[in-house]
């Protein structure tokens, strides 16, 4: 509890240092850029491979099957941009002080890192689309120890967090040194919705893998990834950048320990009413659990199964919970889950693990983003704090109260707690979830049209396989019992004959 408290404690000061209110007017930020906008903040978070270890600060990625060594400054995160289209002019903004950070052009596949100092809040500004992945901490870049990697869900290229083409830095994963095998956190879990084909590579193409999988079947394995200097991970491929594709549309996520994610609809966004998510706590540890949390926005009941459909529990909502903002919050112990939840009315749903303690204030260590179209509320449970930023000027409600005016690139904080968010315009929300302290945090930065993107449930995704086994093995009995019959008729008639 006290642990939890210093982290609190931290996040606030460190906010307090960059703030003199809790909601700050900023200035807008003015670039002559079409812009693609990705917000962020970065924690109180520990130095990266800043743990026990004989290179302090040190961290290795392959790079076109090369081996590149850099050390990463005390008091930062690292913020990956991978590019999805030749050109693109990218700027990072800290919207605070409205200082431009950095500046680059990068081409398809190709991956820059920047470093993020501690307390910012920035913006990722890009003149096309980009994939980018904001992570820190002293453990997260962990190969071989058991608690490394985080959790997130990869957004695709076209938009959303489903699709059939998918290009990504690997996010850090528990790797198979961790003790043993069957304590892997995997940064690839390809899930499908509907029966398809996939091929993924390296973006240098020296290594590649594929193979076929049934409507929600999943296919896991580790990948290259940053890791701590001359530590190994064992990752599959030459590079850390990756593409996916696939002949039917898949959600492709990370799965480690330490997380907190909120889950994007299947349907698209993240108000729905059918929802996937994996969640894996693979360490036998006190205090360790994987928990769901399912915030309804509208009456009705609501099922959570597993990928073969069997039913894990279920609950039923109230008009009564809807508008008190009540929520379900429900502990799975230990062990792998692959989370199907199907529910009557709108729901929002988020998927963790505790440390320390089995409690939801204990999830994480761990950052999320939630997102909103204009008009449409969105609810959730922030652990430790959260922060709403405005891509354009808005007006917004929070929590039900009455609307007032947010500036681009102005943001809001909100203490611990379940909340509600409605503007006129798109929103974004970071969710930070502390666990015990900063140490592997991570997640996958989005852009409106991620949450623009819209879709319809797969055809027969939530109806269960039928399993033909059984009636094959009926049937031959049934063919032998007759068959034998049959011959005890005939052996019969020729015993009357004679």
């Amino acid at each position: 509890m006290l642990t939890r408290r210093f982290w609190m404690i931290a996040t606030i000061l460190s906010i307090l240092i960059f703030l003199t209110m809790a909601s700050a007017t900023l200035p807008s930020l003015n670039s002559n850029i079409n812009e693609h906008v990705y917000y962020g903040y970065v924690p109180p978070t520990t130095n990266i491979a800043g743990g026990e270890g004989d290179y302090p600060g040190e961290v290795d990625e392959l790079i076109e099957g090369t081996v590149i060594s850099y050390t990463v400054p005390s008091g930062v995160a690292i913020l990956d941009v991978v590019g999805l289209e030749d050109d693109t002019y990218i700027e990072i903004w800290d919207i605070y002080s409205n200082v431009m950070l950095a500046s680059e052009v990068i081409d398809k596949f190709e991956k820059k890192f920047f470093y993020i100092s501690a307390g910012s809040f920035f913006k990722l500004v890009s003149s096309q689309r980009v994939a980018a992945m904001l992570a820190g901490g002293a453990w997260v870049f962990e190969p071989e120890g058991s608690v490394g990697g985080t959790s997130t869900f990869y957004p695709s290229v076209t938009g959303g967090f489903r699709g059939r083409e998918f290009v990504f830095v690997a996010a850090p994963g528990t790797h198979p040194y961790a003790y043993s095998k069957d304590r892997i956190g995997y940064n690839f879990y390809l899930f499908a919705l509907r029966e398809t084909d996939w091929s993924l590579s390296d973006v240098i193409e020296r290594w590649t893998a594929g193979g076929h999988l049934k409507q929600r079947d999943s296919h896991t394995t580790i990948l290259q990834s940053r890791k701590h200097r001359f530590e190994y991970n064992n990752g599959a491929g030459n590079n850390v950048v990756y593409r996916l594709t696939t002949t039917s549309d898949a959600v492709l996520s990370c799965s480690a320990l330490g997380d907190f994610v909120a889950v994007p609809a299947i349907t698209g966004g993240y108000v729905g009413r059918v929802f996937y998510a994996p969640v894996s706590v693979t360490l036998e540890e006190e205090g360790r659990s994987a928990a769901f949390i399912v915030i309804p926005l509208e009456e009705g009941k609501v099922t959570v199964y597993n990928e073969a459909l069997d039913t894990i529990a279920e609950r039923t909502f109230t008009s009564s919970d809807v508008e008190n903002r009540n929520y379900w919050y429900h502990n799975l112990g230990i062990g792998r889950f692959k989370l199907i939840v199907q529910s009557a009315g709108n729901i929002c749903f988020m998927v963790g693990q505790t440390e320390g303690v089995v409690d939801m204030d204990h999830l994480g260590d761990d950052i999320t983003f939630v997102g909103a179209k204009p008009n449409q509320e969105v609810r959730f449970y922030a652990p430790t704090m959260a922060v709403v930023f405005a891509p354009e000027d808005l007006m917004i409600s929070i929590d039900g109260g009455a609307p007032i005016r947010m500036e681009k690139d102005e943001f809001r904080l909100l203490e611990s707690g379940c909340h509600s968010v409605k503007a006129d315009k798109h929103v974004i929300v970071e969710v930070l979830a502390g666990g015990s302290s900063w140490d592997d945090w991570g997640s996958y930065l989005m852009e409106p049209l991620d949450v623009d993107a819209s879709f319809e449930v797969p055809e027969g995704f939530l109806e269960k396989r039928q399993e033909y086994t059984t009636y094959i093995i009926i049937a031959a009995v049934v063919i032998v019992v007759i068959a034998a019959a049959l011959m005890l008729r005939r052996r019969g008639r020729r015993a009357a004959r004679v």
